[in-house]
Parts: structure tokens; sequence; C-alpha cells
């Protein structure tokens, strides 16, 4: 009777807990974006789509007053920002999206933007934001379930904030952290298959969407069925991946673009190689750029061992799908193109459901390769973290 009280008790806590450290996260999250806009950016909101100079602004969008960063070829999050405002492509907005093959068929987060905005052009920044932070919190919440089943107190998820992969999404409004707070969704919902089968199926549809290394989920989830021989079930889950199949090929048959990856990509580790042989270039003193360097060393040496990991543990391989999904997005990672790995934020974020993964792990390295990946990308941040300071004081 006493045991069944303390597990009475323990649930509503089991529950208050990831939906507080939900709620927390997503207040760092937007306090962050918030302060980072007024005290460094003249309270624009744009600036953080990171607009460069290098693209034309299309007429459709002069109204906003799009901040723009000069001398720059800008970041990812201003073709999102673009597919938020035209989903379907049909304008000059949609039309100056400059990699529309490879952007467009990762619509979940503009799609999502532009429905909760009711397609009202006013509301559709601040919307992306919202839908951003949905996804902070949805990570959070599903992180802080993990770390209850490792025995480790679930607001400790509060953190997620400051995951590379987090951060950075919400610095350059990106689509990675839909991804890897939906890759956390799959580890939680992976246990509860039999009971609630329908959770499973929308996150992997949801990844497919997000973007097409959310096809890694499905593929690790149907190695597990194939060596439990659940034939019949592989079927079924596989027909979450035909919205994103769908909405792919309308991609590629209708919008302009050339092939998102190249013959390089044909070649395993050969961006990661392009890296070293040929580092970014910094106009920085001599010691600051040796500090960067030395945390870039340590940000590929974590990476480097990440995969490393990964690869170890093929022979395992099967019904554990969290293995499955480790070793594909490894995979992945060594085919990787150049341009990623001296991208201080991208490798940390693209391989972030891999790092994440790995430090829920039990084991003596796999905490590591977050650890030595995550400080190269706070030091990227350091210029608006200061701005911030300077506004405060």
């Amino acid at each position: 009777r006493h045991e069944f009280h303390q597990e009475i008790h323990a649930r509503p806590q089991m529950k208050r807990g990831p939906l507080a450290a939900a709620w927390l996260c997503g207040a760092l999250g937007l306090s962050w974006q918030l302060l980072t806009v007024h005290f460094n950016y003249g309270d624009n909101l744009t600036a953080l789509f990171c607009h460069g100079s290098q693209f034309p602004l299309p007429p459709g969008l002069a109204a906003e007053h799009i901040y723009v960063f000069p001398h720059s070829g800008g970041y990812d999050g201003q073709s999102y920002h673009y597919m938020a405002h035209d989903p379907l492509d049909r304008g000059d907005i949609g039309h100056a999206v400059p990699d529309p093959s490879l952007r467009y068929p990762r619509i979940l987060l503009p799609a999502m933007a532009h429905l909760l905005a009711f397609g009202r052009t006013e509301w559709i920044d601040v919307s992306y934001l919202l839908c951003g932070l949905l996804f902070l919190g949805l990570g959070a919440h599903w992180l802080a379930q993990l770390l209850a089943r490792i025995g480790v107190h679930p607001l400790w998820a509060v953190l997620y904030v400051a995951v590379p992969v987090a951060i950075v999404s919400l610095d350059r409004m990106l689509v990675d952290l839909a991804v890897a707070s939906l890759a956390l969704g799959f580890a939680v919902y992976l246990d509860a298959d039999a009971d609630s089968p329908w959770k499973l199926y929308l996150v992997l549809a949801a990844a497919a969407l997000c973007r097409e290394s959310g096809f890694l989920l499905f593929a690790a989830y149907a190695i597990r069925l194939l060596a439990l021989r659940r034939y019949r079930r592989v079927a079924v889950f596989a027909t979450a991946l035909l919205p994103a199949a769908l909405w792919t090929l309308w991609v590629r048959g209708t919008l302009p673009g050339g092939a998102a990856l190249g013959p390089h990509s044909l070649f395993p580790v050969w961006g990661m190689l392009q890296s070293v042989l040929h580092p970014r270039p910094y106009a920085f003193s001599a010691p600051v750029v040796a500090v960067i360097r030395t945390l870039w060393w340590a940000q590929l040496a974590g990476i480097v061992l990440s995969i490393a990991l990964a690869f170890g543990n093929w022979r395992k391989l099967g019904a554990d799908a969290i293995r499955n999904a480790c070793f594909l997005w490894a995979c992945f990672g060594i085919m990787l193109p150049p341009g990623v790995y001296d991208d201080p934020f991208a490798g940390a974020r693209i391989l972030a459901p891999l790092l994440l993964f790995q430090f829920l792990q039990p084991g003596r390295l796999t905490c590591l390769p977050l650890l030595l990946v995550t400080p190269r990308v706070w030091l990227e941040l350091t210029p608006q973290v200061l701005g911030i300071l300077r506004g405060l004081v």
C-alpha cells in the first residue's frame, strides 16, 4: 500500500516536471530573442532571419523594412522567411529563395507559421517566431521525460535552450531545432508504440516534412521493425512519409533550381577534409584567431568522436531504434558537402539528433561529443551577448 501511494504521488510530479521545463525553456528562448533584437538590432525582428546584402530583397516585402547584414550572403533563415510568406512560391517573395530545390522541401515550419498567421503578411514573422518556440518547448518537454527515465531531474531539460541546435535555430530562425525536438519525441514515443502509435506516426510525418534528414527517423524505426519481423507495421508507418514525398516531388518538378547536392557529395568525409585543408579565414588578432581555431578543432573532434561511436555500434543495429538512428546520422554526417564543417553552426545543428541521442546514452564517452561541440557555437554568439550586457548596464 505504501508503494502504491508513492506511485500515485509521483505521477503528478512526473507530469509537472516536463511541463515546467517546457515553459521555462520557452521563456528563456523568447527572452534571448527579445533581448538581442532590442539591444543589437534596434527592435527589428527581421534581423533574426539574417538577410544578407548579396541577395536582393523581394519588392513584396518592402513594407517590412527588413534588417540586412552588409557584405554578407546571409544565412538559411532568410529562405525560410520567404517561404513562410509564400509557401507555394506564387510570387516574387517565393522566387527570391536562392536555392528552392533545397529549401522548399523543408516546408513544415514555414507552413505552420503561414497557417498560424492566417496568411496575413504583418503577422507571419511573429508567427514564425512562436512556432520555433513551440518546438523548443516540445523538445524540452520530451527531453525532460527522457532524463527522468535515466534518473535525472526533469527540470534539467531547461538547459535545452543552450544546446547548439536550439540557440542557433532561435538566433537564425532555422528548421533544425524542429528536427532535433522531433527526434527527442521519437525516442519518447518508441516505448509507447503499442499504446499510442499515432503519436509516433505524427512525429515521423512531421520530421520528414521538416528536413530531408527527418527521413532517417523512419529508416531507423523501419530497421527495428524488420529486425522484429513486423513487416505489416513497416508498410503502415511508411505512409507517414507520403506527405513529404509528394511535396518534394512537386517541388522538384515545379520550382526552378539546380540539384541540391552535387557530385562531391558522393565522396565520404570530403566536406570534412576540405574544412581541414582550407580553414575559414578570420580578420582578428592572432590571440583571438588562436582561440577560435582551438575551439573549432575541439568541435570537429567532437563530431568525429560522435560519428566513430555510432559506427562502433554497427553490430548492435536492429531492434534498438536509437542506435539505428545514430548510425544513420553518422552516415549522413560523413556525406555532408564542403562548406558545412567550416561553419561553426552547421555541423553542430545538422547532427544534433546524433549528439543528443548519444548524450542520453550510458557510457564514458557518450557525453563528450556534445560538450566538445558546444563552446565554439557559444563563442560565435559572444558579440551579441556583449551587446545585450552593454545595453543592460
